[in-house]
């Protein structure tokens, strides 16, 4: 019971410090200058250490975003909540020609070094899937959720 209790407290400690919440006055200048000259006009709702990475959550238009910016100020990655009508049509031939009778439920686009994908929620029946495409429709990961 000991070594299950010690297991438990090693499991959660380094939960904690795979991401920790950090009050924005902490956040670096020059992480701050990057976000606020990418999005001049957004408020973060919460700052996060994950990883060396400086992540912003926020929305625009009641869509979340999520953007990751290293130390030294470059945006290293940028999520954001977009409307289904929004996925390429590559993307949506995909999903019409490999999950046939799925339904969209959510979609996201991620900008990470210049490249564009889309993770995409999709449901059938009970079944669930996250699927993340290339532009071009291209199926990068499939997974049960």
């Amino acid at each position: 019971m000991k070594k299950l209790s010690i297991a438990l407290f090693i499991m959660s400690a380094s939960c904690v410090s795979y991401a920790q919440e950090i009050a924005p006055q902490n956040v670096p200048a020059a992480v701050v200058t990057a976000f606020q000259k990418k999005f001049p006009q957004q408020v973060v709702e919460e700052w996060e250490l994950k990883k060396g990475l400086y992540e912003a959550e926020f929305e625009i238009s009641s869509m979340d975003h999520t953007v990751y910016i290293d130390s030294t100020g470059e945006i290293v990655k940028h999520k954001q909540e977009i409307a289904v009508s929004e996925l390429s049509a590559a993307v949506n031939t995909a999903i019409q020609k490999s999950f046939n009778g799925y339904k969209t439920k959510e979609a996201k686009k991620i900008e990470a070094a210049s490249v564009i994908t889309y993770k995409v929620e999709l449901e059938k029946g009970g079944e669930e899937r996250k699927v993340t495409f290339a532009a071009d429709g291209k199926i990068i990961e499939n997974k049960a959720d």
